[in-house]
C-alpha cells in the first residue's frame, strides 16, 4: 500500500491525509491540521466479497469521514462519504468499461448532491 500523504482536492478545501495505520488490507490516513475536537479520515481497504471464495469480486472501499463539532449542542457530529468498487477478477470488463461507470455515477452525485443534503429521511 501507499506509504505517501495524499492530497484529495475538494471544490473548497484541499486537504492532505498523512499515513496512520495499515491493517488487514486497510489503510487509515489522517489530516494533521484538522482543528481541535474535529478530524478528518480517509480509509482504503481491499478484500474479497467472500473471503472463503478466492475466485470472489475484488472489493475496494475509499471512504472519507470528518467529525466536527455541533454549534448548539457541542456534541460531536460525523458526516462520511464512501464509495465500494467490486471487480470479478476476470477479464469481463475493461479499463474503458470501469472508467465509464466512475464518469457516470460522478456525474450523478455531482448533480444530485444538492438534494442529498435537505432530504427528508
Amino acid at each position: 500500500m501507499l506509504a505517501t500523504a495524499l492530497t484529495l482536492n475538494g471544490s473548497t478545501v484541499n486537504t492532505t491525509y498523512g499515513l496512520r495505520s495499515i491493517t488487514d488490507g486497510k489503510s487509515i490516513r489522517g489530516d494533521a491540521t484538522a482543528a481541535v475536537g474535529t478530524s478528518r479520515l480517509l480509509t482504503v481497504s481491499h478484500s474479497l466479497r467472500n473471503p472463503k471464495d478466492l475466485s470472489s469480486p475484488k472489493r475496494h472501499l475509499v471512504r472519507i469521514d470528518w467529525t466536527g463539532v455541533n454549534s448548539t449542542s457541542a456534541q460531536p457530529e460525523t458526516a462520511s462519504f464512501y464509495a465500494v468498487v467490486e471487480l470479478p477478477q476476470t477479464a469481463t470488463f475493461t479499463a474503458a468499461d470501469i472508467a465509464n461507470m466512475k464518469t457516470q455515477l460522478i456525474g450523478f452525485l455531482v448533480e444530485q448532491f444538492a438534494s442529498f443534503q435537505n432530504d427528508e429521511p
